[in-house]
């Protein structure tokens, strides 16, 4: 699938830059605060100023853009789902397999 090659490359160029560590001017925070609440973000829990915090961060950040919009075409595929179906055992499992083969594991 085109989509698990592209991921695989996005993980990886993420991985080889560096980090960046100070935050921005215009959000006032780093890329690893806004990482860590991307899914928060993307889900509309977080409180009014931290939401806008971190979606003006995802604006401006050239090095964040590409995940964040992987993860919400991911999150929006996966709503497009049919109600109850469920992620397809297959997909989920070539889902597994690339995340171990990048080096992540399950929590």
């Amino acid at each position: 699938m085109k989509w698990i090659d592209d991921f695989r490359r996005l993980l990886d160029r993420l991985r080889k830059e560096e980090p960046c560590g100070a935050p921005d001017a215009e959000s006032g925070i780093s890329c690893g605060e806004a990482v860590e609440r991307l899914f928060e973000w993307l889900d509309g829990e977080l409180d009014p100023k931290a939401r806008k915090e971190v979606g003006v961060h995802f604006e401006v950040c050239a090095r964040c853009y590409p995940l964040v919009m992987f993860e919400k075409s991911f999150s929006e595929a996966l709503a497009r789902l049919s109600p109850g179906e469920g992620l397809p055992r297959e997909l989920e499992d070539r889902i597994l397999s690339s995340l171990g083969e990048e080096g992540f594991t399950e929590r």
